[in-house]
């Protein structure tokens, strides 16, 4: 059986037995195609040998476009070689100016015994002498093998437009998510600005808030200090009741003095409920900045929750291009394998170059078949360096993308730990301004209790003044009652410590007489009383002035009746089980009060 190198030696053999010869790279359209061939010496040729044009790619001699019949040879088998013609007639030639065909002699068993290199039909006006030098470096191959590469490289070509089209898309996603970062970085520094702000007007509320602590202490001070004042006007108001019995003129500078205070007392009250309007005014505004600190604090939230979500979707993404960096990196390898198959090929080419200059120069042929077959060959290494280089460039081309991709990763991932990094700071941030809050809203609520607890005081004091002021009334009109009395007792006394005159003895009755023995009777009788005649006044007084003292309370009332008295302590409200004195505490605190008790 023959072996395939034999059976190629073989069709080698047959292929170099006629020789075309002057075939130009292209014809113009229209016209009478002539070709020139030469018949070897070892090649007897025949009346049914034909000259065929065939498209390149053709496997079988049956795909021929046109034929001609040879002219009958005339030489004898071992002469020289003859040069020889066929014509072809413009109508039956093909229309096409893109396909490339091949003048082929077929003799009469159907063998091939030579082939021309590839032509087309093309106008002369339309060539480029850059693109008839790339031209010339046509493969004649199989219409098999054409199609193979075709498909190979159109799979290439469309996989080549696949990258390029991910690589875009990866650009515009990076580019994107690089976008959205400066965006998101900007609103982190305002976001910051604004945490600043905030920090600072808490820092002045908390300030605001000391000082609104420190003014109510030291009015409370105050009211404790004019409580002990009220405490001591009422002492020294009952001692000087007690001494203007005796001494009028002391009352007198007591009661001024007393007024005095009484006015100082009124004018610091009036001055306490300014100040507590004032701090009222005060605590209003502060609970207003708290709300809106509160509302800005709420939206910071929602901003934190929005930029908690990108940067998720920003991790989704880095994972996305991860992904496709790795699918990238594995199109670079097989672009690599390509390139070290392409080298392959080119030592194949190589190899047969010198396998087919050998087998040449075995058969001895011709130097026209062996330039045909060098410039078949130059084409094939050439067109093989064309794709190697291609090759080359696309997978540089590949690494640079991949290397760039890489880089833009690493620049997404940089930033990204800064967004975490600048979220995490702001948590921190809202969670000291949330604790700074609390802190507020419990000093407010300190101020506030400090503020009810002085409007107590403020009343029961109003409460004590408007006593006081009943209470010096009072004493006023029982001082002068005292004064009109004692002013009777003393002209009484006068006319009685009086000698009675001498000259009228006898318009003085009995009754004189009388009285007389009876005013010595009661010297006699009480001499003490006689020594200090205003000591029953007194006692008489201090008698009539008895004051009633609440039992809840324990404040004292004088001149109020027993009826005023029970008025009084029945509008205390009591706890029914402690009997404890509720007055001051609000009616959610006071139900809590009482219901502890039964728990």
């Amino acid at each position: 059986m023959e072996s395939p190198k034999d059976a190629a030696d073989s069709t080698a053999r047959t292929f170099s037995q006629v020789v075309f010869t002057d075939t130009p790279y292209s014809y113009p359209p229209s016209t009478s195609v002539t070709c020139c061939y030469t018949l070897t010496t070892a090649y007897q040729p025949n009346s049914r040998d034909w000259v065929g044009i065939f498209k390149v790619g053709w496997s079988t001699t049956k795909d021929y476009h046109t034929f001609v019949w040879v002219e009958p040879s005339l030489d004898v088998v071992g002469q020289q070689s003859a040069t020889r013609q066929a014509v072809f007639t413009e109508y039956y030639l093909p229309k096409d100016e893109l396909d490339f065909y091949q003048f082929c002699y077929v003799d009469s068993t159907g063998q091939v015994r030579g082939a021309s290199t590839p032509f087309h039909f093309k106008n002369p006006a339309g060539q480029n002498p850059e693109s008839s030098m790339d031209e010339d470096l046509m493969v004649i191959t199989t219409q098999q093998q054409v199609e193979l590469s075709r498909h190979e490289r159109a799979e290439l070509q469309k996989e080549l437009d696949q990258i390029r089209g991910e690589n875009e898309t990866l650009k515009n996603n990076l580019q994107m998510e690089q976008q959205q970062a400066a965006s998101m970085k900007g609103q982190n520094e305002q976001k910051e600005k604004e945490m600043s702000r905030l920090v600072r007007e808490m820092d002045q509320i908390k300030e605001q808030n000391e000082n609104l602590k420190s003014t109510l202490q030291q009015q409370v001070k105050e009211t404790d200090d004019l409580k002990e004042e009220m405490m001591k006007q009422q002492r020294d108001a009952a001692e000087q009741n007690n001494q203007s019995l005796s001494l009028d003129g002391a009352s007198r500078l007591n009661e001024t003095h007393a007024q005095e205070k009484y006015d100082r007392a009124v004018m610091k009250i009036k001055l306490l409920k300014e100040e507590r309007e004032q701090l009222r005014r005060i605590v209003d505004a502060q609970s207003q900045e708290t709300d809106m600190l509160n509302s800005k604090l709420k939206e910071q939230e929602r901003q934190l929750l929005k930029m908690g979500d990108s940067i998720q979707l920003l991790k989704v993404d880095l994972q996305s291009s991860e992904k496709e960096k790795e699918r990238l990196s594995a199109e670079l390898l097989r672009s690599q394998s390509l390139a070290h198959d392409m080298d392959d090929v080119k030592t194949e080419n190589q190899e047969l170059c010198r396998r087919l200059a050998r087998q040449m120069t075995l058969q001895n042929c011709s130097d026209d078949e062996l330039k045909v077959k060098c410039q078949t060959l130059d084409g094939q290494l050439q067109d093989a360096r064309r794709k190697l280089a291609a090759e080359r460039e696309e997978t540089k081309n590949t690494k640079r993308q991949a290397e760039s991709l890489e880089k833009d990763l690493q620049e997404v991932r940089v930033q990204l730990e800064k967004v975490a990094s600048t979220c995490v700071d702001a948590q921190r941030i809202r969670d000291k301004q949330e604790l700074q809050l609390t802190m507020e809203r419990d000093a407010m609520a300190d101020a506030r209790e400090t503020l009810a607890d002085k409007d107590g005081l403020i009343e029961e004091k109003e409460q004590m003044i408007m006593l006081v002021r009943h209470e010096k009334e009072e004493l006023a009109r029982d001082n002068q009652t005292l004064m009109s009395d004692i002013e009777g007792l003393r002209r009484a006394y006068a006319e009685l410590q009086a000698p009675p005159p001498a000259d009228s003895p006898h318009l003085q009755p009995d009754t004189n007489t009388s009285a007389a023995n009876d005013w010595q009777q009661q010297q006699q009788e009480s001499p003490e009383q006689a020594d200090n005649p205003y000591e029953n006044i007194d006692m008489g007084a201090g008698t009539e002035e008895e004051s009633l003292v609440c039992r809840h309370c324990q404040e004292c009332f004088p001149c109020i009746t027993r009826n005023e008295l029970e008025q009084h302590e029945s509008s205390h409200r009591l706890c029914p089980f402690c009997t404890m004195v509720c007055d001051n505490m609000e009616q959610s605190v006071f139900e809590d009060h009482v219901y502890s008790h039964e728990l």
